[in-house]
This record gives structure tokens, C-alpha cells and sequence, in this order.
């Protein structure tokens, strides 16, 4: 019975101190909850707090020295006082000057002046707002043209970048290079036309000047623009390095091979196609064009070799020798057309003969010299590699079957082997 009685105790107690507990926290709530609001109000309304300031500045101790070095309500209003018989007693320019600045400063205290000067003086006050309202006017004006003046001319840069950016390459700098001779400022003026030129253009403008125009170009632009475009001329260069390894591998390719590759953009851009053909080689990007059919093709290619060839060196001196190359491919693989249609109507022992003879008494290779010194050897053993490749199997078959072991057996490594 006894430990039955210290159990309810227990009991007893722990729900004393918890009704204790509950009791302590609703008065904490109710202390704190007018004290937080009072302290919010103190912080945001400053007449409160102004005249809380004065109040609590004659506490006693350190709670009024605290106070104390805050200013009060009526020290503000002696303050006001001052400022507003100060602004009365000066010429009206000069109030309205020291106004303007109160204004953007402290709008509160602004009105607070302009109360209190209208109290003491109501006309002189009235004559210096009408001077404060007039410059207030005439500010807004001026800031207005100021900036109808740098909107027409940011307008007159974009429609100049534009127009810069549509040129060719080299009207492009041609343009460039008039507006740096233009004026003294010429650097800087084609800076901020450059803000608005996008950058692979502002490239292939700017690494075709001389290096002293474009480094004082870069001087004048923003540090944004004139990272950009660098970082810009840095991803070509690595590209264009690339390309020069991706075609010194198609060099030893087949040519028929290629054409799927670099016989149109679905792979490579033109300006990609233009670095690949140029490192090609004359001889072997004539070949290639040679058996492109789309001529439209063509032409943009080696008009953007032509292009960039200008640019970079102010002379063009490969698109001749391509244009040469192609020219004699074109004529060869259009005669060899020609005799394929003549050929496969003829019987195989006729075809037989021509080849017999053609391989046994071949005439000596046409040879043609590029302004490079590339040489372009067609030998009518070509020409029968040619024609014998158009022929079905069966037929091919035939007429190895019926030449000479030699002759079949020497014909036979020809088909098979790749062209070198």
C-alpha cells in the first residue's frame, strides 16, 4: 500500500509541474507578444521612435545613457528649424540646387523642410518650388534627350552591323578598314559597331586586318565582347586543324568513296568543305568535284576556297588549278560514259579485241600539268579499268575468260586492287 501511494504522488507532482510549466510559457507568451510588437512599431515608425528616444533618455543609469545618444523628436524639428530657415534666407537657385539633393537623399526630412518653410515663409517658399519644379522639369527633358540620343545612335550601330554583316569576307573589311581611316576615332567607332556583329563574322573580320588595327579595336571593346570573340577565333583555329587531319585522310581514299562524304553539306558545312578540298590538294579536289553532280555545289565550294584564299593571302592561286583538274575529270568520266554505252551494246568477243589491243599496244599517258606542279597521268589502261568496272559480273567474267592467262591475270589485280 505504501509503494501504491508514492506511485500516486509521483503522479501528482509530475502533473503539477507540467500545469507549472504551461502557466510559465502562456505568461512568456504574454510578455513577448507586446514587447516584439512595440519593438517592431519602435523600428518602422519614426515618430515613435523619435519620441520613444526622448522619453527613455531621462531613464536613469545605463539605459539612459543608451538612449540618450539618439535624437529625439523635438531635436529633429529644432534641425528641421534650421534647414528650412537656411534655405529661406538663400538666393532661390542655390535653394532649389540644395533642395534637389535633400530630395533624393531623404524624401521624409524633404517634406518635413517644405512643411516647415511654407509655416515660416508661404511666398518665398512657393516661388522656390516653382523653381524646384521647373528644374525638376528641365532635368527630365534633358535626361530624355540624352537618351533619345543614345537610342538612335545604338539603332544607327545595329543597322551598320547589319549591313557589315551581310558583305562578302573582304567587302566586309573593305568597309571596316574606310571607317578606321574615316576619323581619328575610327578604332573606336568600329568597337562599338563590333558590340552588335556576331562573332565567327566579327572573326572573319577582324583577323584579316593588321595586327595594329586589331588590337586597338580590341582595346576599345567591352571586355565581354573582346573575350568572346577570341575565345571564338580559338575554337576555329582548332577546327580548321582538325579538318587538315580528317583530309589528310581522305587523301588516300578512293575517290568514289568520298562522294558521299564531302560531296555535299550534309556532313560538313561549306566553310568546313572549303579547308578540306584545300588541303586535299588540286589534283585530288578536282577528281572528287569531277564526279559531283550537283554543279551548284561546285561553285560554292570553290568560290568560298576563292573566298578565303583573298582573305588570307590577297591572291588566289589553288581555285585555277582546281578548276583545271576538274575540268579534265569531268571530260574524261563524261567520254568514258560515252564509250560505256557504246561498249555494252557491242558482243564480247568485239570487246575483248579492243581491250586485247588497247592493253597490248597502249598509247603513252596524256599528261597534264597543274600551275602547282601536280601532274594528272590518264593512260588508256585507265580507261579500261574504267569501262570494264560499268560491266555486270557475267559479262566482266566473259571477257576475262577469253584473253590470255597474262593479260586476264593482269586485269583481274587491276579490278581488284584499290585505286592509288
Amino acid at each position: 500500500m505504501a509503494e501504491k501511494k508514492v506511485i500516486i504522488d509521483n503522479k501528482d507532482e509530475k502533473k503539477k509541474a507540467k500545469g507549472l510549466g504551461g502557466c510559465l510559457v502562456i505568461l512568456l507568451i504574454l510578455f513577448l507578444t507586446p514587447l516584439l510588437a512595440l519593438s517592431a512599431f519602435y523600428m518602422f515608425n519614426r515618430d515613435f521612435k523619435l519620441n520613444v528616444n526622448g522619453l527613455m533618455s531621462n531613464a536613469p543609469g545605463a539605459l539612459g545613457d543608451y538612449f540618450e545618444k539618439f535624437p529625439t523628436r523635438a531635436e529633429e524639428l529644432e534641425q528641421i528649424r534650421i534647414v528650412s530657415s537656411f534655405m529661406l534666407g538663400l538666393e532661390q537657385d542655390r535653394a532649389v540646387d540644395k533642395l534637389l539633393l535633400l530630395q533624393n537623399d531623404d524624401p521624409r526630412i524633404y517634406d518635413d523642410v517644405i512643411k516647415d518653410m511654407l509655416r515660416i515663409n508661404p511666398n518665398k517658399t512657393r516661388t522656390i518650388l516653382e523653381g524646384l519644379r521647373t528644374a525638376t522639369v528641365n532635368k527630365d527633358v534633358l535626361s530624355n534627350t540624352v537618351q533619345s540620343i543614345s537610342d538612335e545612335q545604338n539603332t544607327l550601330l545595329k543597322d551598320t552591323a547589319n549591313y557589315i554583316s551581310g558583305l562578302p569576307s573582304n567587302a566586309a573589311v573593305d568597309e571596316v578598314m574606310s571607317i578606321i581611316e574615316d576619323s581619328i576615332n575610327g578604332h573606336k567607332n568600329v568597337a562599338e559597331i563590333m558590340e552588335y556583329i556576331d562573332d565567327q563574322v566579327a572573326v572573319s573580320i577582324m583577323y584579316q586586318l593588321d595586327a595594329g588595327d586589331r588590337n586597338r579595336i580590341f582595346a576599345s571593346l567591352s571586355e565581354a565582347k573582346a573575350l568572346s570573340i577570341r575565345n571564338a577565333y580559338s575554337m576555329q583555329q582548332r577546327r580548321i586543324a582538325d579538318l587538315v587531319q580528317i583530309a589528310d585522310v581522305y587523301r588516300a581514299e578512293v575517290t568514289e568513296g568520298l562522294i558521299n562524304t564531302i560531296g555535299n553539306t550534309q556532313t560538313y558545312s561549306y566553310e568546313d568543305l572549303a579547308v578540306i578540298y584545300k588541303t586535299l590538294g588540286s589534283k585530288k579536289a578536282g577528281e572528287v568535284l569531277a564526279k559531283v553532280e550537283d554543279d551548284a555545289f561546285v561553285f560554292d565550294v570553290v568560290a568560298k576556297i576563292k573566298a578565303n584564299e583573298l582573305l588570307e593571302k590577297s591572291e588566289d592561286l589553288i581555285t585555277p588549278d582546281i578548276l583545271k583538274s576538274l575540268k579534265i575529270y569531268r571530260e574524261f568520266d563524261d567520254n568514258v560514259s560515252e564509250l560505256i554505252k557504246v561498249y555494252s551494246k557491242m558482243e564480247v568477243n568485239k570487246v575483248v579485241e579492243i581491250v586485247r589491243n588497247m592493253m597490248l599496244n597502249a598509247s603513252p599517258s596524256q599528261v597534264y600539268t597543274l600551275d602547282n606542279g601536280e601532274i594528272i597521268s590518264i593512260s588508256d589502261e585507265d580507261l579500261i579499268m574504267q569501262i570494264l568496272k560499268s560491266f555486270p559480273q557475267d559479262k566482266i567474267a566473259a571477257i576475262l575468260s577469253s584473253l590470255d592467262q597474262t593479260l586476264s591475270s593482269e586485269l583481274t589485280r587491276k579490278l581488284t586492287l584499290p585505286k592509288q
